[in-house]
């Protein structure tokens, strides 16, 4: 039962402190000072307590990087834009872009194979992230990847590349990142192709942005080194 006779501010400071007890209303409604009843109804000052904390599993990790790589291609890097200034004339074989970027895709996400300098190769200005490259591929999540299944792809005019900051001729890309046995882990996740040379190439943009989830992933925060 409330003692009705308690007054307020009579009790000592810690007392501002304590506890409410279940089914006490926190307003004055009813004609008490809730703080007045917490002091009341308990004897101590409660705890403050810091909560575990937990290891995330590799699925929740993965659940993220596949939300989060959708923000991160959408956005684009960071960075400085690589479009060009200006825009020149070049001939693309649309027949043919999708199958050049799906073995480009394909070359760079089979995470399982350790070799950088395939995926370097892949990469538009690749040598400039092969160190970031090299510590992503020993990371505990790359042995799970085993290469990437193109859902569509989409040339883009000039203007929508440099929207996206990656230069023109581009593409848009979605694709899926396979486990070694071919299973989507990563499915419907966004990209750019750029054409570089006379060579369809995964898009730096795309390519940092994961880096990125990846150094949150291993729990760091730094941006990967060249991106």
């Amino acid at each position: 039962m409330y003692d009705e006779n308690v007054s307020k501010g009579g009790g000592p400071a810690d007392s501002l402190w304590q506890p409410v007890r279940e089914g006490d209303a926190l307003t004055a409604d009813n004609g008490r000072d809730w703080m007045t009843d917490r002091a009341h109804w308990s004897g101590q000052r409660p705890r403050n307590r810091r909560p575990a904390r937990r290891r995330v599993p590799h699925v929740a990790v993965l659940a993220a990087v596949a939300g989060l790589s959708l923000a991160a291609a959408a956005c684009g890097s960071s960075g400085p834009s690589t479009a060009a200034s200006t825009t020149t004339q070049v001939k693309v074989n649309a027949a043919t872009a999708p199958s050049d970027i799906a073995t480009a895709y394909n070359t760079l996400f089979n995470l399982s194979n350790p070799d950088v300098n395939s995926k370097v190769a892949v990469i538009q200005n690749g040598s400039t992230i092969t160190s970031a490259l090299q510590q992503a591929l020993s990371s505990s999540l790359a042995s799970s990847a085993g290469g990437a299944k193109i859902d569509s792809t989409s040339l883009l005019s000039a203007s929508k590349c440099a929207t996206a900051k990656v230069p023109y001729p581009c593409a848009h890309v979605t694709y899926d990142i396979n486990n070694t046995t071919g299973t989507a882990i990563l499915p419907n996740s966004q990209g750019y192709a750029v054409y570089v040379d006379g060579k369809w190439l995964v898009a730096k943009t795309t390519i940092c942005g994961l880096l990125g989830l990846f150094e949150q992933a291993e729990g760091s925060t730094q941006t990967p080194q060249g991106c």
